[in-house]
């Protein structure tokens, strides 16, 4: 599965194996405890301690979404072509699908 289609409970599955938390169910048998993707309040440590950098873009096609990468940004540049960066429809969503990206790469089975 490509990590920049990870959603919901999919999504706070891969970063909850991340951060290494022990004895972790499968999402289609159980809903995740820890909602990294939807509570900003999990997700900011992570920001933080990753040094993912969170903004918003306005695409013709797409709409309107918030887009994550890290490194240094002073928000003036959207990422390189060198920088590792995810789309989501939320903050947290776009910074957890970056953190998930970051550990495992684009694919994750």
């Amino acid at each position: 599965m490509y990590v920049a289609d990870l959603k919901g409970a999919w999504l706070d599955y891969w970063v909850a194996r991340a951060e290494g938390v022990p004895d972790l169910k499968m999402p289609t048998q159980v809903e995740p405890e820890l909602k990294f993707s939807s509570d900003l309040a999990l997700a900011q440590p992570i920001i933080d301690r990753e040094r993912i950098y969170v903004g918003s873009i306005c695409d013709a096609e797409l709409g309107n979404l918030a887009i994550a990468c890290v490194g240094e940004a002073d928000g003036r540049r959207l990422p390189s072509s060198e920088d590792a960066y995810c789309l989501g429809d939320t903050a947290s969503e776009a910074a957890m699908r970056c953190y998930v990206y970051r550990k495992f790469g684009p694919e994750v089975a």
